[in-house]
């Protein structure tokens, strides 16, 4: 299993609080992005390799895929921080076998067919069902917008 150090769930993907916060906390050396829409889009996946710092490894990938790279052996030195916009891709990797022990909710608007449960979090019906199904499955899954926040853990909002 490839060594991750974070995984979160941030629908700006790739942003400055991704870039300045998470990254220096984590060490991370490698993203990777689990959204099929952006990973079968060229302009997108070109628009999210472009919006990292040059000596960071960005990949962008399907969920299924996703499972098969982080199910390899780690190279040295790998720290991989795991993005995704919704939970549904994290619930279909650990279905697919690979462990997660923690999960860092961030920012999820408002949309039509979501609800806010917490500060700058809002769900669907489907996601909040995901959501539980990955905690059913052993993952903490925590709210936290910025690292100096503290941990807010989501099985009471759900």
């Amino acid at each position: 299993m490839r060594n991750i150090v974070l995984t979160r769930i941030d629908e700006r993907l790739i942003h400055g609080q991704v870039m300045t916060s998470w990254l220096k906390v984590s060490s991370a050396n490698v993203v990777l992005i689990i959204d099929d829409a952006s990973a079968s889009n060229t302009f997108l996946k070109r628009v999210l390799l472009a919006a990292a710092p040059k000596e960071l490894k960005v990949y962008v990938m399907t969920h299924t895929d996703a499972a098969v790279y982080l199910k390899e052996v780690s190279e040295p030195g790998e720290k991989i921080f795991i993005i995704t916009k919704v939970p549904k891709p994290l619930l279909q990797i650990i279905k697919e076998g690979v462990i997660l022990h923690e999960i860092i909710l961030g920012n999820m608007g408002g949309a039509e067919g979501r609800k806010m449960f917490s500060r700058n979090i809002s769900a669907s019906p489907e996601e909040i069902q995901d959501m539980r199904e990955i905690i059913n499955c052993g993952v903490s899954i925590y709210c936290q917008m910025i690292p100096a926040d503290s941990k807010e853990n989501i099985k009471g909002l759900l």
